[in-house]
């Protein structure tokens, strides 16, 4: 078979802002490069097909983990007056799910990509974003559109529910190092538990999110300046926040005390906590390397680094 159609998305990282975000506070995300997804569309004389990391068969067998990409499918085909039927869809992944790196967005966005380019209609960022973020009320209910904005644009995001969101004009010279447990992320029952922490505890939850907030503003400017020591120390800080209102776990405090420990200028948790993926903040990638090593001696499953000196807007 020929593909007719192809279409690339990345991950994306929460640098600061995890949780908060969720109360309208402001988050900050990167595209992350170095794990993507492509979709490719193939012209078949079938129903839809689809081979997948969670299904192999017809699309409307999947199952309900796939229920967000079958209403995605079948909503963009109708937008292109396209029939159900005809294609198989071909998903391929070295960007692990349910792990806080934006898998679920980065599928959506992928797959919208292959079937618009596979029936040759042009694709605006406007009607992107409308389709993705179709996908991601399904699968998430209530989600902060920060995954979907900051892979849609690849570029680092200040993100604010009800403000939007700006591109950061990023003059980092660092290197961030990601390191996956091997262990799903809880995410929705983190939120959950958060927001339950909340209406029991305001007067200790409340100050918890306004430092946060505090820090993702400051980080912004940190960024944008090459300030990475004060990058480092807010990265350090937001960690301990977050696991005060218990979104970490042992693994993920294991991985951040080895990276300090290690020389990195900082590390935190990424994204719904309860497992899933950790950052940490080095000065080069020689330093890098001996942090992504020293994390895989203590149980991560995988590493990347990333030289933030690749995003440029």
């Amino acid at each position: 078979m020929i593909d007719f159609g192809h279409g690339v998305a990345s991950g994306k990282i929460i640098l600061m802002g995890e949780h908060s975000v969720v109360y309208g506070k402001p988050a900050i995300a990167l595209p992350f490069k170095q794990a993507q997804i492509s979709s490719k569309v193939f012209k078949t004389n079938d129903k839809i097909t689809i081979d997948s990391f969670y299904h192999k068969g017809y699309l409307d067998d999947a199952p309900d983990t796939l229920y967000g990409i079958k209403q995605l499918i079948y909503i963009v085909l109708v937008y292109l007056k396209q029939p159900f039927h005809g294609i198989h869809i071909q998903i391929e992944s070295s960007l692990p799910p349910q792990r806080g790196l934006g898998s679920s967005a980065s599928v959506s966005i992928a797959i919208v990509r292959s079937l618009f380019d596979a029936f040759k209609v042009e694709l605006s960022q406007e009607r992107l974003n409308y389709f993705v973020d179709v996908a991601e009320q399904i699968h998430h209910v209530n989600p902060s559109g920060l995954d979907a904005i900051t892979i849609a644009f690849g570029q680092a995001v200040f993100y604010q529910k009800d403000l939007g969101k700006t591109l950061i004009p990023l003059k980092m010279d660092a290197v961030i190092v990601v390191a996956d447990t091997g262990k799903k992320g809880l995410t929705k029952e983190a939120v959950q538990e958060v927001k339950q922490l909340w209406t029991d505890n305001p007067t200790i939850v409340s100050p918890i999110m306004d430092r946060l907030e505090e820090l993702t503003n400051e980080v912004r400017t940190y960024l944008e300046t090459n300030e990475i020591i004060r990058l480092g120390l807010a990265m350090t800080e937001a960690h301990q926040l977050l696991r005060s209102i218990k979104v970490s776990d042992d693994l993920l405090e294991k991985l951040v005390e080895v990276s300090l420990l290690n020389g990195a200028l900082g590390a935190k948790l990424t994204g719904g906590g309860k497992g899933g993926c950790m950052i940490a903040l080095a000065q080069n990638e020689d330093q890098g390397i001996r942090i992504a090593d020293a994390l895989k001696n203590a149980g991560a499953v995988n590493t990347w680094l990333y030289d933030l000196k690749e995003i440029v807007l």
